[in-house]
């Protein structure tokens, strides 16, 4: 499977994903581009939800949470990107 199907397939299961889980399951350091290739590649939008912490050391900082929610606007890419996981899963 190929990091970029492992993505969508986080993605079809309702999983939330940010640059750390980013980088702790698909081992990719840069999350937000592959969240931007997946939105190109089947013309869907992802969720983005902003998180801003205070880190130990008092400092501020943000990231985002990326998740999809299926609607019926997007059901033939929905459809696209499920055939596109399943093909990379048998391979």
């Amino acid at each position: 499977m190929t990091q970029l199907s492992s993505i969508c397939r986080a993605l079809l299961d309702g999983e939330t994903i940010s640059i750390m889980t980013g980088f702790k399951d698909f081992g990719c350091t840069n999350i937000p581009r592959e969240i931007g290739n997946v939105e190109r590649k089947f013309g869907i939008i992802v969720n983005r939800e902003r998180v801003n912490f205070v880190s130990r050391y008092k400092q501020h900082g943000s990231y985002m949470n990326y998740s999809f929610t299926p609607s019926k606007q997007n059901k033939e890419s929905l459809k696209e990107m499920k055939k596109y996981v399943n093909e990379q899963e048998s391979k």
